[in-house]
């Protein structure tokens, strides 16, 4: 009595369809130890691919139909856009070593050697006359840290061939108006509007008569607070001819962040000294979205065997899930469960954290469910997520 019982396993056939399906035809020689087999070595191989790109997946379905010899394997996940590899490599003629970093983009390395997976499958299994094709899905990651690029900065060389080569525009005291200067003949020493000829008369302060009130000044810009020159290329600027010139930092942003990774970031600045403060973000996102549990307990069975203190990361996955509980209104309820030796406990404990409604018992309702298991040094932890939709 009162014991748990697996939400998902009660709702095969009902609502969730099998993630592994098979078909055969009785002339096929293939046997029912042969199709585990297959179906174990697929999710193992798959898993591994994934685990080595920094990636996390969410969904792995096989499915075979008894008219064709082609076992189709659907991969949904999540991996990242870029990541620094940084490498040791040591000179001989002197004692240091250098460390050489370069950029890799994981996502087409994965779709390659997901491909070459397929092939190497379809050799070995070749005694059961199976063939193998593989769709796969990748999430898009979105960049919660903004990247910013710096321009070079430029020898007296550099600098001089640049100036030769733009235009730009001044001020002639002379015939009182705005001149392009520049390597092309045909603009130079033109002036860029008539009426900018003549400049207009600055106003000039009358002092009050007897008896007249004096108005206070606001702090209200007059015309006379700058020199002519600087109001006229203000107005030249507003028309959008030429942009002024910019030495600021330029970002580099790939993808719009939606909305409410817009608000998760302003409220979770504290967390971006964390090394998976993005990967986070992006996983408890996609998994709310999409509704798939597997993303979180991937990601927390993973950084549970890296890190000693679990219980901060635990706090901080309980954190971002209790923001974005609030925010989804499509979703009922969501469960986190983690079983094991938190911190180097001595004693195995459990950790359950919940919001909102999760009815595991009615067949009728949808629910997802996600079991990882992390090893650490310290034993082995369960880590368990049920979402209600």
């Amino acid at each position: 009595m009162g014991q748990q019982a697996n939400g998902v396993g009660l709702r095969y056939g009902v609502i969730d369809g099998w993630n592994s399906s098979w078909s055969i035809n009785s002339s096929d020689k293939i046997e029912y130890r042969d199709l585990v087999q297959v179906s174990s070595d697929v999710e193992k191989l798959v898993g591994n691919l994934f685990k080595l790109n920094q990636g996390y997946i969410g969904k792995v379905g096989i499915s075979k139909h008894a008219e064709t010899d082609k076992v189709i394997i659907k991969v949904f996940g999540y991996v990242p856009s870029k990541y620094k590899l940084v490498e040791d490599r040591k000179n001989k003629q002197k004692s240091y070593s250098k460390k050489k970093e370069k950029f890799i983009s994981p996502k087409k390395q994965l779709r390659l050697k997901l491909y070459r997976l397929a092939q190497v499958l379809a050799m070995k299994y070749k005694y059961l006359g199976i063939k193998f094709a593989i769709k796969c899905v990748l999430v898009e990651e979105y960049e919660m840290i903004p990247t910013f690029k710096r321009r070079k900065r430029l020898s007296k060389k550099e600098l001089k061939k640049q100036r030769k080569n733009q235009s730009f525009i001044y001020f002639n005291k002379r015939y009182r108006s705005f001149q392009v200067m520049g390597p092309n003949p045909k603009k130079k020493g033109r002036p860029i509007n008539k009426h900018w000829l003549i400049p207009k008369p600055l106003p000039v302060r009358k002092e009050p008569k007897e008896g007249e009130k004096v108005k206070k000044d606001l702090g209200k810009k007059r015309w006379g607070a700058k020199p002519y020159s600087e109001y006229a290329a203000q107005r030249f600027f507003k028309r959008g001819s030429r942009k002024l010139p910019r030495d600021e930092k330029l970002q580099d942003r790939k993808l719009e962040l939606p909305r409410i990774l817009v608000r998760s970031r302003k409220k979770f600045g504290f967390l971006k000294r964390l090394n998976y403060y993005s990967t986070l973000m992006n996983l408890a996102y996609w998994a709310f979205k999409t509704k798939q549990p597997q993303f979180l307990a991937k990601f927390l069975a993973q950084e549970f065997n890296k890190t000693r203190y679990q219980r901060s990361l635990y706090n901080n996955v309980d954190k971002v899930c209790a923001f974005l509980f609030n925010e989804y209104s499509e979703i009922q309820g969501i469960r986190i469960q983690v079983s094991g030796r938190m911190n180097k406990s001595k004693r195995t404990r459990t950790f359950l954290v919940q919001y909102g409604a999760i009815t595991t018992q009615t067949i009728i309702h949808p629910l997802k469910y996600a079991f990882e298991e992390a090893y650490t040094v310290y034993g082995s932890m369960g880590v368990k997520i049920w979402i209600s939709y």
